[in-house]
C-alpha cells in the first residue's frame, strides 16, 4: 500500500462517524450519530435515535445550531425536565409543529428515580420512543454528542 492510499484510508477513518450506543436491561438502544450531510452553517444534524424493537424507533434531529443546548442540558445531573426546543441557524425559534404529544416534538430530557429519560419524538409527533440512562451515561452521552458535534461541524459548508 501507498503512502498515499495509507493517508486517504486514515483521512476517510476520520471523517467517518462512529456512533455511540447505549443499550439498557430491556433492550432499548439510544445511538447518537451525525447526520453526515453537507449542509450549511449551524444547519447540520446530529441524530439521537431510540430504537425498542425492529418495530418501534423515533430520531430526533438536533442541529448545531441548538447542539449546545443539550450537551449543557447534561453537564450537571438533570434536576428538572428539559425540552429541545429548535432554532433557525441565526437563532430566531422555529416554533412548534407537533400536535398528537400536544406541542412536543423532537427531544425531552427527564429526571427519573434511576437516571433520567430521554424521549425521541419525531418531527410528526407521532411517533416516540424512550430510554431510561442511569447517572454515570450522562457524561458519557455528553461527550459523544460533543464529538458528533465536531464532525457535523465539518460537514458545514
Amino acid at each position: 500500500m501507498t503512502t498515499y492510499q495509507q493517508a486517504i484510508r486514515s483521512l476517510i477513518a476520520d471523517l467517518t462517524p462512529q456512533p455511540w450506543d447505549y443499550t439498557d436491561s430491556d433492550g432499548t438502544t439510544l445511538t447518537v450519530i451525525p447526520a453526515s450531510l453537507t449542509e450549511d452553517p449551524g444547519a447540520a444534524e446530529v441524530n439521537l435515535r431510540v430504537t425498542r424493537d425492529k418495530t418501534h424507533a423515533a430520531q430526533a434531529a438536533i442541529t448545531t445550531t441548538d447542539l449546545p443546548a443539550l450537551i449543557t442540558a447534561l453537564s450537571d445531573p438533570l434536576t428538572a425536565p428539559w425540552e429541545h426546543e429548535p432554532h433557525y441557524p441565526d437563532g430566531t425559534p422555529k416554533g412548534r409543529v407537533g400536535t398528537w404529544l400536544g406541542d412536543q416534538y423532537g427531544l425531552t430530557l427527564t429526571p427519573a428515580e434511576d437516571g433520567f429519560t430521554l424521549t425521541a419524538i419525531e418531527d410528526d409527533g407521532m411517533v416516540a420512543a424512550s430510554v431510561t440512562l442511569p447517572p454515570e451515561q450522562r457524561l458519557p452521552l455528553a461527550s459523544a454528542l460533543r464529538r458528533a458535534l465536531d464532525v457535523a461541524h465539518g460537514w458545514e459548508r
